[in-house]
């Protein structure tokens, strides 16, 4: 598998997982690897492991994001309403919550590809799962498999880019490797909405099968690269081995930030539609290009300026986006919406999650980004099914305001002296 690899790639990933190895100073103020070490640290981020992941993200990417921005319209067509739209798209979330614990601990334990190469498979398999669904509740069973597939993947993918990616440059790693999805999103809203108009939703699901099943291909070539542990393998216990504490306080922003995406996936189609917008992909086009754009330029911003100076406001943004909506009528206006989320969202995710990875020890890393999706999948339930409720009792011009003033609330854990402070004794080490 690895001979048609170049030397200089087999260097590169050789000092990028001597780096990552390195174990925390003692006397530090948190037990973590230091994402600035010394200055002979290798920085280059291009590898061919790098390089595989990326691509298996974006083939994710595009089809994953057919599926959400046409899956409310499948649910309506199947005879089901809004309220069934919000609980079909928060399955994903719930059952992704539900495995988050376990997953993280095996990637702690064990390893992160296998994790990868399941949510893969699992990604295709609910594809076909969905092309043969002839109700509501099918749909639920196939977006359960979706879910499972969720939780493996993104702990699993997330964690092991965290590895071989050059500490001081991980934020940067990170908004790249988002950002491919981010190539796939801008792609895949609008060609789903395209398929469905010429040939249907048969046609629809058998290509997004074939994205994730190619994803599994592309994710076999890549090799683990785990860095050597800063503490012993934990058992995994109920006190252990459900959440990282430490990493409670930055999931608590990924919650709030969910709060946001949940109903946005489940009902903007439906909302634009509503307001005569033909092809609702425009929006999570639109979106997912500003999306791009923030994960791939603002990384640098956050390994250079600090994590908050851009998850401030990355979460503003994305609260303002939100809250335009019930004024918004016409094609400009959900185009202004849509470049805020994506502009917003593309900037906090990743450096909350470059934060995260900064503040917890190598061995805990699957565990926290685990916990850190937790929260992000509480969140997107709670969004699509409760505030889906909301929609289908005073309307969707009610829940845009309540789910923008839910991502606000993400900042509570962000803003603050104590949190500053621990970022730049990490960062400076």
């Amino acid at each position: 598998m690895t001979t048609h690899r170049e030397h200089a790639s087999e260097q590169t990933a050789r000092a990028v997982l001597g780096s990552s190895a390195a174990g925390p100073r003692s006397g530090a103020p948190v037990t973590t690897t230091a994402p600035a070490d010394a200055g002979g640290q290798d920085d280059r981020l291009v590898s061919a492991d790098f390089v595989f992941s990326t691509t298996a993200n974006f083939l994710n990417g595009f089809g994953q994001q057919m599926i959400t921005a046409t899956l409310p319209v499948y649910v309506l067509s199947l005879g089901g309403n809004q309220a069934d739209a919000g609980l079909v798209s928060g399955m994903l979330a719930f059952v992704a919550m539900l495995l988050r614990p376990v997953v993280g601990w095996v990637a702690d334990a064990w390893l992160r590809r296998p994790l990868v190469l399941v949510g893969a498979l699992c990604y295709g398999l609910a594809s076909v799962g969905y092309g043969l669904a002839g109700s509501v509740g099918d749909l639920l069973a196939a977006r359960a498999l979706h879910g499972f597939g969720l939780s493996n993947y993104t702990t699993g993918s997330n964690a092991y880019l965290a590895d071989i990616a050059p500490p001081r440059r991980r934020a940067e790693a990170m908004g790249i490797f988002s950002a491919a999805m981010g190539v796939g999103m801008i792609l895949g809203p609008a060609a789903g909405f395209a398929i469905l108009g010429v040939s249907g939703f048969p046609t629809l699901f058998t290509l997004t099968a074939s994205l994730a099943f190619g994803a599994f291909v592309v994710s076999v070539l890549a090799r683990e690269r785990r860095p050597k542990p800063t503490g012993p393998r934990q058992r995994w216990s109920p006190r252990t081995g459900i959440v990282a504490l430490g990493a409670l306080p930055i999931a608590w922003t990924a919650t709030c930030l969910g709060i946001g995406f949940g109903p946005l996936g489940a009902f903007i189609a439906i909302y634009a539609q509503s307001h005569g917008i033909a092809n609702p992909g425009v929006y999570f086009t639109a979106q997912a290009i500003a999306l791009l754009l923030a994960r791939a330029l603002l990384g640098r911003v956050a390994d250079r300026r600090g994590r908050t100076a851009v998850i401030v406001p990355g979460v503003l943004a994305v609260t303002v986006s939100l809250a335009i909506l019930p004024f918004v009528s016409d094609l400009p206006g959900f185009l202004v919406s849509a470049t805020l989320f994506g502009l917003g969202f593309g900037a906090a995710q990743p450096a909350t999650m470059a934060l995260l990875v900064d503040l917890v020890p190598t061995n805990q890393r699957g565990l926290a980004l685990s916990t850190y999706f937790l929260g992000f999948d509480l969140g997107i339930s709670a969004g699509s099914i409760g505030l889906g409720v909301v929609a289908q009792t005073w309307g969707l011009s009610v829940m845009w305001p309540i789910a923008a003033t839910c991502t606000l609330l993400g900042l509570t854990t962000v803003i603050g002296g104590r949190w500053r402070s621990r970022e730049s004794s990490v960062r400076s080490r």
